[in-house]
């Protein structure tokens, strides 16, 4: 039997999907759930297994190319001497095929050598605004599921070219580096993009005074390197304490949905990790259900998992809600972009001893300024605020982000 072995989407959000390496050459054998081939997405660098068992006849795609979802890579059969008909067209050529008599009674736009563009995928909508901007769809990278240029793929295009037209050129120094983006960095722009001109941002800001927060951080802290447990840190503490405001608020644990809202059980939180080439967002399900020191050591494994490029589609999806912490860089405090298609996001700053009133004397106090960022959608003002109400209470009276771990002196 001759069968094909195609790119699966692997959760990847951008439309570029590099082969890194091959596990096996042409004329091996391979089984069923070995590692066959290596791929790096906008999220990570992993393994794909074998689907089948069988011997590789032909390998038709090379190192380093990039390969869209569902394409041909290779081909396997049962025997090395099994006939092959080899007669598929590439993987864009078949694609075009099938849109052909769909898109028939369309006119195809020419470029300025009179040759049609019609072997390039796109919406109607998007050639015609291509037309219209005098831009060449082949040199735009589509974001469809296979590949195809859409709207927003011609807008970012044509922003783009505003923008290298509104940089002033010095003439005595011109000198520049260009870098093509990474499918991580290009998922980073893409997503924020359509996050904030598709999805309407509320934002709600409150200052919490850590001091209890911190000086409970500290005898977890103790606890954990007098029994040998993870330690927790400050993040740890914060994804505890959003996912207690989220069981209070289940009106913010959502996502809008076309004409539906979709409310989630599960409260599932991703936690922003930055690399030099972009940003990760691993997710702990059911945050809910886990006390600080369980939090410590998935958050301490996903970390770590990241750095290395082996996070997993499994780490990496399921999210309802997003947390960003950059107050250990210092920010007093910021707006982040939801991480579609959650309702969601909450931004932390830097916690900083600043003069307060507290019980009628000015002292010095640790005070913490977080940003809640909403899609109005779905969540209004009121919800907003009393999540971030919950979210304050908790951690300036932190006895309810420990009473669980009562119940986990066995650990």
């Amino acid at each position: 039997m001759i069968s094909k072995v195609v790119m699966p989407s692997l959760g990847a959000t951008g439309a570029d999907i590099i082969l890194n390496d091959w596990l096996a050459k042409a004329g091996d054998y391979v089984r069923n759930g070995e590692p066959l081939f290596v791929v790096t997405t906008d999220k990570a660098t992993v393994e794909v297994e074998a689907f089948r068992s069988g011997y590789i006849r032909q390998l038709l795609v090379s190192p380093g190319d990039s390969v869209p979802v569902g394409s041909d890579l290779a081909i396997l059969a049962d025997t090395l001497d099994e006939p092959l008909d080899l007669s598929p067209l590439p993987y864009v050529e078949i694609k075009v095929a099938s849109d052909s008599g769909r898109r028939q009674a369309e006119p195809e736009p020419e470029d300025s050598s009179g040759l049609a563009d019609s072997r390039i995928l796109a919406s109607p909508l998007a050639r015609r605004m291509a037309k219209e901007a005098g831009i060449d769809l082949r040199s735009i990278k589509g974001s469809g599921k296979q590949g195809e240029i859409l709207k927003r793929d011609v807008q970012m295009a044509f922003e783009a070219t505003q923008y290298e037209e509104s940089i002033p050129i010095d003439p005595v120094d011109t000198r520049f580096r260009r870098e093509q983006l990474s499918p991580m960095r290009r998922a980073v722009a893409q997503r924020s993009y359509l996050s904030k001109s598709e999805t309407p941002h509320f934002y709600a800001s409150i200052t919490v005074d850590m001091f209890a927060a911190v000086e409970l951080l500290k005898k977890h802290v103790e606890r954990a390197q007098k029994h040998g447990w993870p330690t927790p840190t400050l993040n740890d503490l914060l994804i505890r304490a959003v996912s207690i405001s989220l069981r209070d608020t289940p009106q913010i644990n959502a996502s809008f949905q076309g004409d539906e809202i979709w409310y989630f059980e599960p409260i599932n939180i991703g936690f922003v990790i930055g690399l030099s080439e972009g940003m990760l967002v691993p997710v702990i399900r059911h945050a809910d259900r886990k006390n600080l020191f369980q939090l410590a050591d998935e958050t301490r494994s996903l970390i770590e998992k990241a750095k290395s490029g082996s996070l997993s589609r499994y780490d990496l999806t399921g999210g309802t809600f997003t947390l960003s912490n950059l107050g250990m860089y210092g920010l007093d405090r910021f707006t982040a972009v939801i991480n579609p298609p959650e309702a969601g996001i909450l931004a932390i700053g830097a916690v900083r001893e600043v003069p307060s009133n507290w019980e009628g004397q000015i002292i010095l106090r640790p005070l913490m300024t977080t940003t809640l960022s909403v899609d109005h959608r779905v969540v209004d003002g009121v919800t907003a605020a009393r999540f971030m109400q919950t979210f304050k209470e908790l951690l300036e009276d932190p006895l309810l982000l420990v009473l669980p771990d009562f119940q986990e002196e066995g650990k």
